[in-house]
């Protein structure tokens, strides 16, 4: 894992940290107040907030090193490809799974797993710009031989 990787890696931790607090803190805030038999009491939430940076970490850790170790060619459109493979992999099964033991509505999942899409394409697209390879420069071609007399 060279100097890329550890750029782009706390650089999708603090993105990723950020787009969610975004998305849950200021976008769905509003539908997370009209629908809270779902979630933990809010004195309980604040109390395990410690554990989220270091979900957030590993996550960023994973995902980065999928991409850093998997992606084929390291360019944006590889980077928004991988995002968004990577979180459809990940939300939608865990959807289904989450929504059969939890009191939430389906609306909430649609709207996580909406948001999950999104986050990962600019997420990948943001490592796909940090990873970018060089494109190869091919060397001069060498002169050629003058023709035997």
């Amino acid at each position: 894992m060279g100097k890329k990787f550890w750029i782009a890696f706390p650089v999708t931790f603090v993105l990723l940290y950020v787009l969610e607090f975004v998305y849950h803190a200021l976008i769905l805030s509003g539908f997370y107040n009209t629908h809270t038999s779902g979630f933990l009491p809010m004195d309980v939430s604040q109390s395990r907030m410690w554990a989220m940076p270091i979900g957030f970490l590993i996550w960023a850790f994973i995902w980065t090193y999928f991409f850093h170790r998997f992606a084929t060619k390291k360019d944006v459109a590889n980077g928004i490809k991988h995002g968004l493979s990577y979180m459809v992999f990940l939300f939608v099964p865990t959807s289904f799974i989450n929504y059969s033991v939890l009191e939430i509505t389906g609306y909430c999942y649609l709207w996580w797993t909406i948001g999950a899409i999104v986050e990962g394409a600019i997420i990948g697209a943001v490592m796909g710009v940090i990873m970018a390879e060089k494109p190869e420069v091919a060397a001069p071609a060498a002169p050629a031989a003058p023709p035997a007399p």
